[in-house]
């Protein structure tokens, strides 16, 4: 029955994204914001935010104060894969010092495009990470 749905929630987790990214523009200077590779299209998980280097707050600090707000973040998946226990001692080629894939790691978080967000819900988010930021100026 969800499959009948699916054209509507891909439509609206793509309108969510645009708009969080157009209420977001603004804090280039704190954030890395997402955005889609050339000629895609796609049906977005979340809004990936990456806390730039020398931003006043940490990754941590800015979801613990996004769940105090009631404000739900994901991290990403696994980040750095060599980082992971499984993996450490194991045979393998790496190429390079993997930098990015560590930032990936420390210092992204998702927040939501759930089809169920309504624009109040929204505004909510971006105006919280306006304040938090503010505040930490």
């Amino acid at each position: 029955a969800q499959l009948l749905r699916l054209d509507d929630f891909i439509s609206k987790r793509r309108s969510n994204w645009h708009y969080l990214k157009a209420g977001l523009a603004d804090m280039e200077d704190v954030f890395i914001l997402p955005k889609a590779t050339e000629n895609s299209n796609p049906s977005w998980f979340g809004f990936a935010l990456t806390v730039r280097p020398g931003s006043p707050l940490t990754r941590n600090l800015i979801v613990q104060k996004l769940n105090e707000l009631q404000i739900a973040t994901r991290l990403l998946f696994g980040g750095n894969l060599l980082r992971q226990p499984a993996f450490m001692g194991t045979d393998r080629r790496v190429v390079g010092e993997l930098i990015n894939t560590d930032i990936i790691m420390n210092d992204t978080f998702w927040i939501g495009v759930w089809p169920g967000l309504t624009q109040e819900m929204l505004d909510y988010m971006i105006d919280s990470l306006h304040v938090i930021m503010k505040g930490a100026k």
